[in-house]
């Protein structure tokens, strides 16, 4: 075997006129997978000349965008905190998930309540040691009484307070659930696929194009071919 011959590219037709997958694709993506599906739709389509082989590339272009998109969506549902939470039900079934859910979100109901309780009662303490100084004329007791308040009031600002807010704000897990299949979520997806999906139809228009002009005197076609058709 020659030299050239080892030095030739295994895949000699990995993409056309010098665009590899490298240059498409991201690092983490499948050179392999890409490859595959331009070559099925060469085989489908069986492009020849530039022009046909260039539509052809968009056109698995755009098929994996269109599958990328999936991925995109699914995704961003697993980076969701609640994803999480949702996986740990080891549930396969809608309501199952959801009772699972429940369940957990009231716990952590009961959390919420006992902090937003704490916090009444500091008040409520507060206002007590407030009354308790305004009536009072003991220069000694009012210095207690301020350093009662001062202590109440940062104990709340710095454990009781911050506590709550962290509950009331921790990531709802069904609501997460919810919103994978919420109408909303799903119509972004839908109405970028349609988008992708009308670029695939001009592509494809294209190609017939191309093909229905090949086969015209102005596209180099003989008379041989044109009665033959």
């Amino acid at each position: 075997m020659s030299d050239v011959t080892k030095k030739r590219p295994r895949n000699r037709n990995a993409l056309v006129h010098g665009l590899y997958a490298k240059d498409v694709l991201l690092p983490w993506d499948s050179k392999e997978d890409f490859e595959k599906l331009h070559e099925d739709l060469k085989a489908e389509f069986s492009p020849r000349g530039r022009a046909e082989e260039e539509a052809v590339l968009d056109l698995a272009f755009l098929y994996w965008k269109k599958q990328t998109l999936w991925r995109t969506a699914q995704s961003a549902v697993l980076k969701d905190p609640s994803t999480f939470d949702i996986l740990q039900t080891e549930r396969k079934s809608w309501s199952g998930i959801r009772k699972q859910l429940r369940a957990a979100a009231k716990d952590a109901r009961s959390l919420q309540g006992m902090a937003e309780a704490n916090v009444s009662e500091f008040q409520s303490q507060l206002e007590r040691l407030q009354r308790e100084m305004e009536r009072s004329a003991d220069k000694n007791e009012i210095k207690v009484l301020e350093a009662k308040i001062s202590a109440c009031m940062r104990l709340i600002s710095e454990n009781v307070a911050p506590l709550a807010v962290t509950l009331m704000q921790a990531p709802n897990a069904e609501k997460a659930f919810d919103n994978v299949y919420s109408p909303e979520s799903m119509e972004k997806i839908v109405r970028i696929e349609v988008l992708i999906d009308v670029r695939i139809g001009k592509v494809l228009a294209r190609i017939v194009a191309l093909k229905e002009f090949k086969r015209t005197p102005a596209g180099g076609a003989t008379a041989h071919v044109l009665e033959a058709s």
